[in-house]
């Protein structure tokens, strides 16, 4: 018997196609599977159904058309292959920036991009859901298979270089004949940009490179600084704990009608008005808070962070987290939750990757250190979405009915308002057993300063998460609490009375740096007393 050797492996035939027409089908495509949350945002802008309304909504299909066809045309001056693989990249990713963008509202900013490469593996896993992969299956793999499977009938070079300089010219033309749009576009073009795909994620990739490269450079010495004595009498412990996605709204010391605060507020703790976030996104906001610019400080300042500053004065630096993006530090000694986890484990105990697992053994670490001068931060995981409920042990779950998935939307707002205060709660705990251990050393001056990155959305307006840019994030991932406790002996040292300390305004992200200062009784010229809450006389 002959065999048929014209057979294909592949059930179907290939598609053959001319580049002009493959190029236009893929930009097509990009229209019409990916623009939703772009048009959801723009239409209400406009004033349709009048003339210029419908020129500006078509003035944004043809910049996304036209962009995209002369970046195509570019890609295909390397090959056909290339092309096609750029083309399937380019639909999977979008699958999945549209997801994200559909279920939690985010914006596709540079520091949203930023957010996306400093999650690890553990807050990626907590993202998944079933619904992503019908995300990337229906309007990913779909197309992608499609693109792979297509013949590409290739022109001349010189024709794939004139139709990219042609399709910018067909861009320009319009623009021009809709001139009178130009002030629209203006006003609106920020909010716009992070919802195009993909250039969303291609310019803020870029972006957010610039920005990983300067935040790499070589950091600069801060002024040394001296003690106002040397004369010790027993140690000085100061504890910085920062905060995720912890907004003020939430905290029953800003008169929340929910009790989320009993623990600290049986410790004597104390909060201070509540304060904005430098930003919304957690690399941002500890730039801020570990920097002596504060609020003022850019993602990328050079300057050594407060853990590297207090090290090269012979402060002892710890520091423990369950979280990350904090810039570079130089420490005495660094332990990330699965570290001390497994401390944990190798002395038969079984405390979870919680945030409580930060405090196992520092009163150990405390008691053991040789030095007068101790400096803890712990960096909490705290109160980030989307999987809320994963946040605190089952024992925890004092507000119910709670929400258990990460498609917040599918749940109602006192299931996912619940859940999140639950998180509050369990770090209210945390922050109790820590000033336990505290109070346990009655020979240590200490302190416990707590302060949020920023704040959350919890479905208000159509938000959840955070990272929206500062210029439209709404209070509720703005406003952050601003704690403290002192014990006795540094209530007595300091010279505060049982009044302790009131501000009529807070500053959380300039306070930090310098009230760490103070509280150790350090000053430099980059001292600032009007930010250091423990220099009442704020000289």
């Amino acid at each position: 018997m002959e065999l048929d050797t014209t057979r294909r492996v592949w059930p179907l035939r290939r598609l053959r196609i001319g580049l002009p027409a493959f190029i236009a089908i893929v930009c097509v495509a990009n229209l019409v599977l990916f623009q939703q949350p772009l048009l959801e945002h723009a239409i209400p802008l406009t004033d349709v159904p009048s003339l210029q309304s419908w020129v500006v909504l078509s003035t944004i299909q043809m910049i996304q058309f036209c962009l995209l066809a002369w970046l195509l045309f570019l890609v295909s001056l390397l090959s056909s292959i290339v092309l096609r693989v750029v083309c399937s990249i380019m639909f999977l990713t979008n699958a999945a920036a549209l997801y994200f963008m559909n279920t939690y509202g985010v914006q596709l900013d540079r520091t949203m991009v930023g957010n996306i490469l400093n999650t690890n593996v553990q807050e990626a896993a907590e993202l998944w859901h079933p619904m992503a992969l019908v995300y990337l299956s229906i309007l990913g793999a779909v197309p992608s298979a499609l693109v792979l499977h297509t013949k590409i009938i290739m022109v001349r070079w010189y024709w794939r270089i004139l139709a990219a300089i042609g399709s910018l010219l067909l861009l320009a033309a319009w623009c021009f004949a809709a001139s009178f749009t130009w002030l629209w576009f203006d006003e609106h073009a920020n909010s716009l940009g992070s919802k195009v795909l993909p250039w969303s994620y291609i310019i803020n990739l870029g972006r957010f490179a610039t920005w990983h490269w300067l935040d790499n450079r070589e950091q600069f010495d801060l002024p040394d600084a001296s003690f106002l004595t040397d004369d010790f009498d027993n140690k000085e412990v100061v504890v910085l704990v920062l905060g995720e996605a912890s907004r003020a709204a939430n905290h029953s010391y800003y008169g929340y009608e929910f009790d989320t605060n009993p623990f600290t507020m049986e410790k004597g703790m104390q909060a201070l008005p509540p304060g904005r976030a430098c930003a919304t996104y957690t690399r941002g906001a500890a730039a801020c808070i570990l920097t002596h610019e504060g609020r003022r400080a850019p993602p990328w300042t050079l300057h050594e962070p407060l853990p590297s500053y207090l090290k090269r004065h012979g402060v002892e630096t710890i520091v423990r987290a369950n979280n990350s993006g904090w810039p570079p530090i130089h420490v005495d000694r660094l332990e990330r939750i699965w570290e001390i986890a497994e401390l944990c484990e190798a002395n038969n105990c079984e405390m979870g990757y919680y945030d409580t697992l930060l405090l196992y053994g520092l009163d150990d670490i405390i008691r053991q250190s040789e030095s007068q001068r101790i400096f803890v931060f712990l960096h909490l995981v705290g109160s980030h979405g989307p999987a809320y409920f994963t946040r605190y042990p089952p024992e925890f779950e004092h507000f119910t009915p709670v929400c258990e998935t990460v498609q917040l939307a599918e749940c109602n707002q006192n299931q996912l308002i619940n859940t999140y205060n639950n998180t509050i709660r369990f770090t209210d705990s945390m922050l109790a057993d820590l000033i336990s251990i505290l109070e346990s050393f009655e020979e240590v001056s200490s302190t416990v300063i707590y302060v949020s990155d920023h704040g959350q959305s919890l479905g208000e307006n159509g938000l959840y998460l955070h990272g929206t840019p500062n210029v439209i994030a709404p209070d509720e991932q703005r406003l952050i609490p601003f704690m403290f406790w002192m014990s006795d002996l540094f209530r007595q040292q300091h010279g505060i009375g049982e009044g302790g300390i009131t501000v009529e305004e807070s500053f959380p992200h300039d306070f930090p740096f310098h009230s760490v200062m103070g509280a150790f009784g350090m000053r430099s010229d980059i001292y600032r007393p009007q930010y250091d809450i423990f220099n009442l006389e704020g000289e």
